[in-house]
């Protein structure tokens, strides 16, 4: 996890601009800066979770809010997060962290940090033994062009799971789309 390479899960420079964040954040808002602390905190436990193998999915996208609201408090206005989940059972797993460092690649490959405005839209939506990963990233004045590999980050997913990916991308956004089909 704190491990320098890109293909870290928690990148140590997230971790410490955060705290930094959250430093700035107690002279303005007290509690607020106390609320974030949590989410990091969590977001820390999550990760260095001793020998979990597997999440249920909205364990795993509950510590992808955690994430999103801490890169928010980061970039203040120029990030807008929008997270919809769509029937949802507790009852399916997912490899313990996939989702988050995909949404963190996301972030990186497409360069949040560098634009003036993002808006973030995950949906997630589960239907006929499939649940789809659906992530948005409208930005202004324009998104970073290329596709992302994210073999690393699928190569967790076990042979229960069949995965399918999916890219978009025009000159304003870029549309990930990863669908999980359950054959249990």
């Amino acid at each position: 996890m704190f491990d320098s390479n890109t293909d870290s899960v928690l990148n140590p420079h997230f971790i410490f601009n955060s705290m930094n964040a959250i430093r700035y954040t107690i002279f303005e808002d007290q509690d607020k800066a106390s609320e974030l602390l949590s989410e990091l905190a969590q977001l820390l436990r999550f990760k260095l979770a001793d020998g979990k193998n597997q999440t249920d999915v909205l364990e795993e996208l509950t510590f992808v809010k955690h994430y999103l609201n801490l890169e928010a408090l980061r970039l203040e206005e120029r990030l807008e997060c929008d997270i919809k989940i769509d029937n949802i059972s507790k009852h399916n797993n997912l490899p313990h962290s996939l989702l988050l460092p995909i949404v963190e690649k996301i972030c990186h490959e497409k360069d949040i940090y560098g634009v003036s405005h993002n808006q973030l839209s995950l949906h997630c939506l589960e239907a006929d033994k499939k649940i789809t990963f659906t992530l948005e990233l409208v930005q202004a004045p324009h998104v970073k062009s290329g596709e992302i590999n994210f073999s690393t980050e699928l190569a967790s997913i076990t042979p229960s799971l069949t995965p399918a990916l999916t890219q978009t991308l025009t000159k304003n956004s870029y549309k990930m789309e990863l669908t999980l089909n359950y054959d249990h």
